[in-house]
């Protein structure tokens, strides 16, 4: 399948895209986790034939521009930029599909604009990592203090990409192949050597993040058609506050497969013909 590359230009910023199907074919926009690339998507795109499936990076991630300096990273950003990414595409109507963090991207998104978002896949993730409210502070404190030292921090430099692929190997349980391609999108070549391409304030601790009876808010508002796969062992969440949140979604099929978090790119093979029966069916 033929993967094209584009840039979606929104206020104030351009992102990255990749895409595959046919143009006139019923939309899905891809989401990535956190720390991934668009190129997430790829393991699953013959999958989904009959769609066309756009995959973007999210700002500071894989070909995506950084924020301006001196600026913080917010969850809420990335809410504005996907409703700003749906109208500069002109998507009146379009499917959303997510993976951890886009997949609790997708479900705010999914809130906030119902009307628009008629079919919502989610791979291991539903709404986004929340705080409680007594926590708030301490979290701020240390999210400033973590911001204005951050030019003391040096970037990790490999030698090619090799190297590069054998750390992200040892940070997470991730297959090899799906390795190589988040490092193909995500690596940049200094000529002394290799740096990731990810905005380092992403692994800084955020300002804020939303609290639960928040992220209820949104999850109640959701119209869509919902298909939620949850590998085993998958991402450690509380398995009370999963439960919960899939119970205040209207319409939604739980699929519990074992894998771990990065499913689609591991074992799109189980994971493509599951999204793949349930958008056929939601998007008729």
């Amino acid at each position: 399948m033929k993967i094209e590359e584009f840039n979606i230009k929104i206020p104030n910023k351009s992102i990255a895209a990749i895409t595959c199907g046919p143009v006139t074919a019923k939309p899905i926009l891809a989401l990535h986790g956190w720390l991934d690339n668009a190129a997430s998507f790829i393991p699953l795109a013959p999958y989904l034939p009959e769609f066309r499936l756009i995959a973007i990076d999210f700002q500071g991630h894989g070909l995506s521009e950084h924020a301006p300096a001196g600026c913080y990273f917010h969850f809420e950003d990335y809410i504005a930029d996907v409703i700003n990414i749906l109208d500069s595409l002109g998507l009146q109507q379009c499917a959303l599909l997510g993976h951890s963090l886009g997949a609790g991207i997708a479900s705010i998104v999914a809130g906030v604009i119902p009307e628009r978002i008629p079919a919502l896949g989610l791979i291991d993730g539903i709404g986004p990592i929340s705080i409680h409210e007594d926590q708030m502070p301490e979290m701020m404190r240390k999210s400033i203090n973590e911001y204005a030292k951050l030019s003391e921090k040096k970037l990790t430099h490999y030698l090619n990409k090799e190297e590069a692929t054998k750390a992200r190997l040892s940070a997470s349980k991730i297959q090899r192949s799906a390795v190589e391609l988040l490092v193909s999108r995500g690596l940049k070549d200094t000529g002394n050597g290799f740096i990731w391409r990810t905005d380092p304030r992403l692994m800084l601790k955020p300002l804020a993040l939303f609290v639960e009876s928040q992220i209820t808010a949104f999850l109640k508002n959701i119209t869509a058609k919902t298909c939620l796969l949850r590998p085993s062992p998958g991402w450690p969440f509380d398995e009370k506050v999963f439960a919960s949140r899939i119970h205040f979604l209207k319409d939604i099929e739980v699929h519990r497969i074992a894998g771990d978090h990065h499913i689609h790119m591991d074992n799109p093979e189980i994971v493509g013909p599951i999204l793949n029966d349930f958008f056929k069916r939601s998007l008729q």
